[in-house]
């Protein structure tokens, strides 16, 4: 048990690392580590592993990466986790595509988008595409192979129309970042423009944080060079740079480097272009990235022939030429490998159709023997029988005789047994007859004393027939009188609910007129108070029972409708209803519905604000131990968190809702309590003799 809660404290802390340089990530890689050694579920170990590899490829620690990613395999197939199968084909996938491993990357992204689709995530599907519309941009890349990079654009698109329809914003964003990029290759350098400022235009929308514009601005300064805007290059280049600077990206620092090198040559500063050439040299070595290293000594090459350092141009130009060489030899290695192979199979069929040959003439040789042993063994078995006949022949007359005489000596004691039992019988029937006689005249006697009882018990039904008319006419009579009453109940509800919606409409009306925020927000809180009364009253006129609210359909719906008013949908907001009490008397469902209302409310300001996945958790069960005995409502939020000092100091400004929530209680003669625990958890408990009564 120890070892899971050590293993879901090192998950918790991923993304609380995740903004922080290098030295957080060796910590957090330590950290991963060392849950290993524990003893874990295979789903938590895969995900374990998995998290150290990204961490390691983040970093361009490719070999580190592919290392730590390999074990998580064995441990997704033994639980057919399928959606850890995608995340670990999707990872592998980017290692091979960062070491120029372009057909190993496309299957590995093929078997990621089965996984996916099997477990239902559209949103890594997504991803995928991502990483599929990259790759072809690569393989298209400085050749500018037409084909490959209207490939990549197509995957692009496709994972633009998923993360439409998912609402994925941030995933969205980096889709335009990519698909500029592609654009860019193409020589369509408007349209690439439009799509890096699609991206931040996102990226504002939600209030990313800097990590995200980092690729954006280096992407835009590159831009801005290619068409000729070389002092706003270096404006976007250098923004980028903070950032890259700070969390110590690698390949995207490379990238950053290479584009003001290429700038500043541009510009005829061929100092600063050296300087920021040098530091990409410098980082590119190290994050063993075979094409950026090849589109890096490409632009040093340029740069050092353009101010007149050949032999340095050569020495660059020369080391390009040898990682576009290795990069084929891949291939034609691949290609080879793949003939071999063919040849191998073919050596295979030819060995197994001499083995299977010579496996069938044995099986034939053995048949044709087995066949002659099972004559010669019918002929004896034949023999055999014959004999056995014979004697079981003789055994069967002498065992008639001896049957026959035990038979006749059977039936002669049989006879006398029943000339016994009939003469015992004639006895018995003699003393019956005279006990029978005795009996008829007692029968007599008792059918007199039974007819004048009859006649007693007639004139007694009699009565009792008129009274029990008289209870007919009545009972119908209230049968009648509580149908009419269920009606009006029934009625009085559905106008309750009317009036309640109406003052809801008007609240609503009132709040539009407004421009003063605050009395505006307390007209909405009004609105939605109305409104949960409203609910208790609709359950009751569509039931027959007038009285009793199903109290986990009505949370249900109040949650998802207040869900509703925030703005918030099913896909990207976590709703928890776990309700064992199923019906509530009504006296008790109006002030806990005006109690939950103001809780989940409260959730919704002030918890979900910086939440990507928002969570709220309601919880209504039966609470029967030593020291309490009734029924406890939970509702819990992965906000902030509120201190119960907070909630519990009173003074001339406790808001209204604080209030009401504390009057409801004592009206339920309730006990309320606040608790700070991954969020915000108020408790609520009521105690059975309030149920009761």
């Amino acid at each position: 048990m120890k070892s899971h809660i050590w293993a879901l404290c090192c998950l918790l802390a991923l993304p609380m690392v995740a903004n922080h340089p290098a030295q957080a990530q060796r910590q957090l890689i330590d950290s991963l580590k060392i849950t290993l050694t524990h003893k874990l579920p295979d789903t938590t170990r895969a995900i374990t592993y998995y998290q150290i590899a990204n961490t390691f490829f983040k970093q361009s620690q490719l070999d580190s990466a592919h290392f730590y990613l390999k074990p998580m395999l064995k441990h997704c197939q033994r639980i057919n986790y399928t959606e850890g199968m995608g995340d670990y084909n999707l990872l592998t996938s980017s290692i091979y595509l960062n070491q120029g491993l372009f057909e190993e990357s496309i299957r590995s992204a093929q078997d990621a988008i089965d996984y996916f689709t099997k477990s239902h995530k559209l949103k890594s599907v997504a991803r995928v595409y991502h990483n599929l519309g990259l790759l072809y941009k690569t393989m298209g890349g400085d050749l500018r192979v037409r084909a490959n990079l209207e490939k990549g654009r197509s995957y692009i698109l496709q994972a633009i129309s998923i993360n439409q329809a998912l609402k994925a914003n941030q995933n969205l964003a980096e889709n335009y970042i990519n698909l500029g990029i592609i654009y860019e290759d193409l020589e369509d350098y408007e349209r690439g423009k439009e799509c890096f400022l699609k991206a931040i235009a996102i990226n504002d929308s939600i209030h990313a944080k800097p990590e995200a514009y980092r690729v954006i601005y280096n992407d835009l300064g590159k831009n801005a060079t290619v068409l000729g805007k070389y002092e706003e290059a270096i404006v976007y280049l250098n923004k980028a740079l903070v950032i890259n600077l700070e969390l110590n990206r690698t390949s995207s620092l490379v990238h950053n480097y290479r584009n003001l090198s290429t700038a500043y040559q541009l510009l005829k500063k061929p100092d600063q272009a050296i300087h920021y050439g040098e530091k990409a040299i410098t980082l590119v070595e190290v994050s063993k990235n075979a094409p950026l290293t090849r589109s890096v000594y490409k632009m040093m090459s340029q740069m050092y022939a353009s101010t007149g350092q050949y032999d340095k141009a050569y020495k660059y130009a020369v080391q390009q030429k040898r990682i576009e060489d290795s990069l084929m030899n891949i291939d034609k290695t691949r290609t080879i490998a793949r003939l071999e192979g063919q040849y191998t199979l073919g050596k295979a069929n030819e060995l197994a159709t001499i083995q299977a040959n010579l496996a069938l003439a044995k099986t034939r040789e053995i048949a044709r023997i087995e066949s002659v042993k099972e004559r010669e063994i019918a002929v004896i078995q034949a023999d055999e029988n014959r004999r056995i006949a014979q004697i079981k022949a003789i055994t069967d007359v002498e065992k008639t005789r001896a049957v026959a005489e035990v038979q006749a000596k059977y039936e002669t004691q049989k006879r006398i047994n029943q000339i016994s039992i009939l003469d015992h019988q004639n006895q018995l029937q003699t003393r019956q007859v005279q006990y029978m006689a005795g009996g008829l005249g007692l029968l007599g006697l008792l059918m007199s004393i039974l007819v004048g009882q009859y006649w007693a018990i007639r004139r007694a039904n009699g009565r009792l027939s008129v009274q029990n008319e008289i209870i007919t006419s009545n009972s119908e009579q209230l049968v009648s009188q509580s149908d009419q009453l269920r009606t009006l109940m029934k009625e009085l509800h559905h106008r309750v609910k009317n009036n309640l919606a109406i003052i809801s409409s008007l609240l609503t009306l009132q709040a539009n007129g407004l421009t003063d925020d605050k009395a505006v927000q307390a007209l909405r809180k009004g609105q939605q108070r109305v409104q949960a009364m409203s609910l208790i009253h609709q359950r009751l006129y569509q039931t027959d029972r007038v009285t009793i609210v199903n109290i986990r359909e009505y949370l249900t719906d109040l949650a998802e409708s207040l869900m509703q008013a925030y703005g918030y949908e099913s896909t990207n907001f976590d709703l928890q209803v776990d309700v064992t009490l199923r019906e509530l008397d009504v006296d008790i469902a109006i002030p806990m519905g005006l109690i939950v209302n103001e809780l989940i409310t409260n959730s919704f300001k002030y918890a979900f604000a910086d939440q990507e996945r928002p969570l709220l958790r309601i919880k209504l069960d039966y609470a029967n131990s030593a020291s309490w005995s009734g029924i406890t409502l939970e509702i819990q939020d992965n906000g902030p968190g509120m201190k119960a000092a907070d909630w519990q100091k009173s003074d001339n400004r406790t808001s209204f809702g604080k209030r009401l929530v504390v009057s409801l209680t004592e009206q339920l003669d309730g006990r309320f309590e606040l608790i700070t625990q991954n969020g915000t958890l108020c408790r609520l408990h009521i105690p059975q003799a309030r149920m009761a009564a």
